[in-house]
C-alpha cells in the first residue's frame, strides 16, 4: 500500500520555503496562524528532508503543548506566570539596560557602555516612551527607519 505524506513546502524565486497552517486548538499559543520558514536551498531533496524534520519537531511540540493542557485541567493547575492584560506593568527599557550592564558588563571597557547607552537613547527616542511592555513589532521598523535617517542627517551636517 503506498501512502502519501503532505508536502509543507512551496518555491518561491528558486527557492524552498516551509509553510504549515498552526491548529486551532493551539492558536493561543503562537502570534501567527502560519508558520513560514525559508530552508535556505534550492534543492528539492534537502527542503524535503528539512521540511520532514521541521513537521516532525513542530509535531512533538504541538503535541506537548496538548499534554499540558490535558495534564493542567486533569489536576486543576493553572499558569500563575500568566501576565494580566487588566494591570499595567511598569518596566523601563532603561531598567533592562542597567540589568544588561549588570550582567554582562563586567570586565568591559567604556566603548562597551558607550554603546549600549547609545543605542537605548536612540530606540527610546525613536518609539517616544520608555515601557519595554509598550514595544511592538512595528516599533523594530520604525527604530530601523529611524537610524538610517539619522544617519543621513548626521551625513549631511
Amino acid at each position: 500500500m503506498w501512502v502519501r505524506f503532505p508536502v509543507y513546502f512551496y518555491k518561491r524565486n528558486n527557492i524552498y520555503y516551509y509553510c504549515r497552517e498552526v491548529p486551532s486548538d493551539l492558536r493561543h499559543h503562537f502570534n501567527k496562524k502560519k508558520i513560514e520558514v525559508s530552508h535556505r536551498t534550492k534543492s528539492k531533496t534537502k527542503a524535503t528532508r528539512s521540511g520532514a524534520t521541521i513537521s516532525d519537531k513542530l509535531e512533538r511540540h504541538w503535541d506537548n503543548l496538548r499534554i499540558e493542557r490535558i495534564i493542567s485541567n486533569e489536576f486543576g493547575l493553572k499558569n500563575k506566570f500568566k501576565i494580566n492584560p487588566e494591570k499595567e506593568i511598569k518596566l523601563k527599557i532603561t531598567d533592562t539596560l542597567s540589568l544588561y550592564h549588570k550582567l554582562k558588563g563586567t570586565e568591559k571597557g567604556k566603548l562597551f557602555f558607550e554603546g549600549s547607552n547609545r543605542s537605548i537613547r536612540y530606540l527610546i527616542k525613536s518609539v517616544s516612551h520608555d515601557n519595554l511592555y509598550n514595544l511592538l513589532l512595528t516599533d523594530a521598523a520604525n527604530f530601523r527607519e529611524f537610524l538610517f535617517c539619522s544617519r543621513y542627517d548626521i551625513l549631511s551636517q
